[in-house]
């Protein structure tokens, strides 16, 4: 593979890391101050508000231009870093699971209260936006990480014995009506 898929590949990911950075730095800020006054009802400053949007259209962008463009770069091969990415992504699902759990529970009663149908269509779809954003960085931490864990593709040399093929799974048998 030529370098620059690569780089283009690393320089994507990179941008998608930042991204999920700056969700996540906010929902850690959002759960402090959720805690620390609990019972009251919390305002979202604009500002942060459209960081954390803005970082999920930018994440997005880059996980699609990745997905339909670039390839996830072959050859580096560590299980030990593989592991470790996957407990990352795993723990990045988490977190967003945690953030839309935390917006219904603490907000339900306030949603159904509300008289103005689009402000709830418009949070409630601003959330999942930025759940969907953070679980589509997770995919790709999880498809990295299964490159870095896959056996290395079998090279047929001379003098090595050829790798006996994988039994083909068994066949479903036919259903009879009975």
């Amino acid at each position: 593979m030529t370098q620059r898929p690569v780089l283009a590949y690393t320089l994507l990911l990179l941008v998608q890391t930042i991204c999920a950075l700056v969700i996540l730095f906010h929902i850690h800020s959002t759960f402090r101050i959720l805690v620390e006054r609990i019972g009251q009802q919390q305002t979202l400053p604009a500002a942060i508000l459209a960081q954390v949007v803005a970082a999920a259209l930018l994440g997005q962008c880059c996980y699609w231009l990745r997905l339909y463009r670039l390839p996830i770069p072959k050859g580096f091969r560590s299980l030990v870093l593989g592991h470790a990415l996957a407990f990352a992504a795993r723990l990045g699902a988490i977190v967003g699971g945690a953030l839309a759990s935390i917006y219904f529970l603490r907000h339900l009663p306030e949603l159904t209260k509300l008289a103005d149908g689009f402000t709830l269509v418009w949070r409630s779809g601003a959330l999942l936006a930025i759940v969907f954003a953070l679980y589509c960085y997770t995919l790709e931490l999880e498809r990295l990480a299964a490159a870095w864990q896959a056996e290395p593709e079998a090279q047929p040399s001379s003098g090595a014995p050829a790798r006996e093929p994988e039994a083909p799974a068994p066949q479903a048998l036919p259903h009879r009506p009975h």
